[in-house]
């Protein structure tokens, strides 16, 4: 998995209930394009990366995050179970390998979920994103905190597959996810601070201008932007 579109300015994601029009909508990443036949083949490709990642992975629950993210489990109500914006996870058959990978997917998860709390708070539903924003923010700083030991792990599984597989077969399966994995915890370094920079105003129950206000900071504030 790779880290999701940058945020977008924490309005990546539509609500819960509307999984059911899904089929029908356009990928949000796809909503820029006024181009319709741009639009029309960007929604083409992303239908068909989708539909690859659905068959060879399995659906992120949001309790993988924080258990008080439990209630949405259900596939009806999982943020993650929609098309646009789908999280799984990755099992290889080496136990060490799918650890290091459930914390990848971990990282993904939570920063797909900031922006499913972005666009919440922007349709309205802001005492829904204030407390969804006030349990994910001390997971965001505690990814942020670990992100380093992650990517070790990962580059000594780059480095070596085979020193970790449980089976020859299998070292395939691992080079393949190990690549994405690493570029989605090396966005990750910078998109986790400004993800919870940007949850911290929406937490406290603030306005949109402030919002967005903490974004910008955010944003100015990682290093290397």
């Amino acid at each position: 998995m790779t880290v999701k579109y940058a945020l977008l300015g924490l309005g990546l994601f539509f609500s819960s209930a509307a999984f059911a029009e899904e089929a029908k909508a356009d990928f949000v990443k796809c909503e820029k394009e006024t181009d319709e036949k741009k639009k029309e083949k960007c929604n083409a490709t992303e239908a068909k990366r989708v539909a690859k990642a659905r068959t060879s992975s399995t659906l992120f629950k949001p309790s993988m995050l924080s258990d008080k993210f439990a209630g949405l489990d259900d596939d009806a109500k999982n943020p993650f179970n929609q098309d646009s914006f789908y999280v799984g996870t990755i099992a290889t058959g080496s136990k060490d390998v799918d650890a290091v990978l459930a914390s990848v997917a971990k990282i993904d998860g939570a920063i797909t979920m900031a922006s499913y709390i972005g666009y919440l708070n922007k349709t309205g539903k802001g005492d829904e994103a204030k407390a969804l924003a006030t349990d994910l923010i001390p997971v965001l700083t505690k990814l942020g905190e670990e992100i380093k030991t992650i990517q070790e792990s990962i580059n000594k599984i780059k480095a070596n597959p085979a020193a970790v597989a449980a089976n020859p077969m299998d070292v395939p399966k691992i080079a393949k996810a190990i690549v994405p994995a690493l570029a989605t915890v090396v966005g990750a370094v910078t998109e986790l601070p400004k993800a919870a920079g940007a949850l911290k105003p929406i937490a406290s129950g603030a306005g949109a201008a402030a919002v967005d206000a903490a974004k910008d900071k955010a944003a100015d504030a990682v290093p290397g932007k």
